[in-house]
């Protein structure tokens, strides 16, 4: 029989192709039954254990996905709203594998909740339940427009209601999720899934139940619209022309509505909308972050806008009405350019910008309304996502560098949201102020999705794993590649660290980012290694650093500022050069008597033995620190 060499053991190759034959097969496997079988081979039990488990979430996220898209071909061909929403209900119990899923809608006359549509309740309390303003978890998800969940509702410090308690009792519910369904601002509801036992429910869960609440709310959103469509062309019907015209009009509609909902539904990103709609409507398309919104170049900086003869208030008046009616606008002075904004769930709005070739056609507004609104749903799935994996990757982040639990469970952890822990690690701090933590964060992330990172209170520390260890060079590119960091103080190190020198080296590293302040360095990217024996000399009163290089190189400065001299450059290359004034000379280019002048007048200037050991050493520190300031 063939066998390899697995350390003091061996290991059958059979036996192998039978593990790998039952992990492929979707059998369960435990370490017990794969020792039985391969004998004590740890490793590779270890890589055999990590593959089924890696099996077993693939087959659960093809699972998802193929129910997710069987629910847009059910939902697509239901007009009507009760049964739109029990069939949302249905699916989302069906998919999250909950004891209890409902949906309340929510009233903003009376800022209560109602529940619409229910599955596995068992008494007639929750089907009729009406929850009052800011009780409870539903509450709290409308009022905070995000996610909130309990793994024991009795023991919430949410404001509780006798009506909501009796409902809660009478369902024996003990863990809830809920997720709010938001549209342009607007709060629509929210979904639940409930169970009746304790429950810690994970990102994927508040993902998945996330992702049908946006899909419920646009649709529903949607469907209003359609009603709108629908009433105009019943009110038309005296003109059999323009009847037929509003028929035609509100097929294209449906179909681009519904070509949008599939493209959503089958997780294809922006890119796909945009070429949509660039087809459908045969114009140029463009996407404008609310970063770049808010930035004074634009849209000089835009080539898209070259053209039109519009100013930046014209665009962002459009963009405001349209975040107000959630309807699209065309842009004063520009007849072939019409603008939507794009909202998310982080009150951020984007910019959806159509520019036609031709005059716009009817329902064309309609379309790229309906198309911002797909945008909103794609951001709001993506930014679910990422908070749920930057939350995980927070967590992850402080308990290495606190060094306060075992890997073992950190790895856990770890695992499921496809994360590596194998360090040694290098580190980046970036100091920024709050309101740009999550688009810095948004951009680490999508340029090295294995980084972790925790914000800090003067900005983010980001950890490199192993695997995605970069050079100084290769770092400064990445972090300078984009405008997002432009304004961004970035100090990052090449040095490799262990997991029990995580604490010391972040305290390190934003020790260097307040000696670089007293510098009056706000931005750029500096090596932590250049600045590491400032650091240790002033790190705990970075204040003195600017009182120490005035007092040693100040009255050179000076004299260089009255006499347009270069005492202060000469000096340095003096000792760049070991006090040669040979070399001095040849490295400035100047003759070597120039180099003795420059020296004596130093003498005079500085009126001290500036040659002696310990002066001559501070001299040195204070002219590198300059150096370094101004390479900065």
């Amino acid at each position: 029989m063939t066998e390899r060499a697995a350390g003091p053991e061996t290991a059958a190759v059979d036996s192998v192709a039978r593990a790998i034959s039952l992990i492929a097969r979707g059998n369960p496997v435990d370490r017990s039954s794969l020792e039985s079988e391969l004998g004590r081979q740890s490793d590779l039990i270890d890589s055999l254990l990590d593959l089924s488990t890696t099996m077993v979430r693939w087959r659960q996220k093809d699972h998802e996905r193929a129910a997710l898209l069987e629910s847009a071909s059910e939902l697509i061909q239901v007009r009507d709203t009760k049964r739109l929403l029990q069939k949302l209900v249905d699916r989302a119990k069906s998919l999250i594998g909950c004891d209890i899923a409902y949906l309340s809608e929510y009233n903003p006359e009376t800022d209560e909740l109602n529940v619409r549509a229910s599955r596995g309740a068992i008494s007639l309390q929750l089907p009729a339940l009406r929850v009052p303003p800011g009780v409870g978890l539903a509450g709290r998800v409308v009022r905070d427009r995000a996610a909130h969940w309990t793994s024991d509702y009795d023991l919430t410090q949410l404001p509780h209601e006798r009506r909501v308690d009796s409902a809660v009792k009478a369902e024996g519910m003990e863990s809830l999720l809920g997720v709010p369904m938001v549209v342009d601002g607007e709060v629509l509801g929210a979904l639940f899934a409930a169970n009746r036992y304790p429950h810690d429910f994970g990102a994927d869960e508040i993902t998945l139940l996330s992702a049908l609440a946006d899909h419920a709310s646009v649709i529903l959103k949607t469907a209003r619209l359609m009603g709108e469509l629908a009433e105009a062309a019943a009110l038309s019907a005296a003109a059999e022309e323009l009847a037929a015209a509003k028929a035609s009009t509100l097929q294209r509609l449906v179909e681009v509505e519904e070509q949008l909902t599939q493209l959503v539904l089958q997780g294809h990103g922006a890119p796909a909308v945009t070429n949509v709609i660039s087809e459908t409507l045969r114009a140029e398309v463009l996407i404008v972050d609310s970063w770049r919104l808010d930035s004074p170049h634009f849209p000089a900086d835009e080539g898209f806008f070259a053209e039109v003869d519009m100013s930046r208030e014209d665009i962002l008046a459009a963009l405001d009405t349209s975040r107000r009616t959630g309807r699209s606008i065309q842009i004063a002075h520009a007849k072939r350019l019409i603008a939507a904004s794009v909202a998310s769930n982080r009150r951020q709005h984007s910019g959806l910008f159509v520019r036609f070739h031709n005059d716009p056609k009817d329902g064309d507004h309609s379309i790229v309304a309906q198309a911002a609104q797909s945008l909103a749903l794609i951001q709001m799935n993506e930014q679910s996502r990422a908070d749920a994996e930057n939350r995980v990757r927070g967590e992850l982040a402080v308990d290495l560098i606190a060094d306060t639990r075992s890997l073992d469970e950190l790895r856990a952890r770890a695992r499921s949201s496809n994360f590596t822990l194998l360090g040694p690690w290098q580190l980046i701090v970036v100091q920024a102020g709050p309101n740009d933590f999550d688009r810095i964060g948004s951009y680490l992330a999508r340029i090295e999705p294995r980084i972790l990172m925790t914000q800090r209170s003067p900005g983010l520390t980001v950890l490199l794993p192993r695997s995605a260890h970069r050079t100084r060079t290769q770092l400064e590119e990445l972090l300078t590649a984009s405008e997002v960091l432009r304004n961004c103080l970035v100090v990052v190190s090449d040095t490799g660290f262990q997991r029990s020198e995580l604490r010391t080296a972040e305290d390190e590293l934003w020790s260097c980012v307040r000696v670089l302040n007293s510098l009056s360095i706000t931005s750029g990217v500096a090596p932590a290694e250049d600045f590491a024996p400032y650091t240790a000399m002033f790190g705990s009163v970075p204040g003195h650093v600017g009182q120490f290089m005035e007092r040693m190189l100040g009255p050179l400065r000076r004299w260089d500022r009255r006499q347009s001299a270069d005492l202060v450059t000469t000096l340095r290359t003096y000792f760049e050069h070991s006090s040669s004034i040979s070399r001095t000379a040849a490295a400035l280019s100047v003759h070597v008597n120039t180099v003795k002048l420059r020296l004596e007048r130093i003498d005079a200037v500085l009126d001290i033995d500036w040659r002696a050991p310990e002066y001559a050493f501070r001299l040195h520190v204070a002219l590198r620190l300059d150096q370094l300031q101004q390479k900065v």
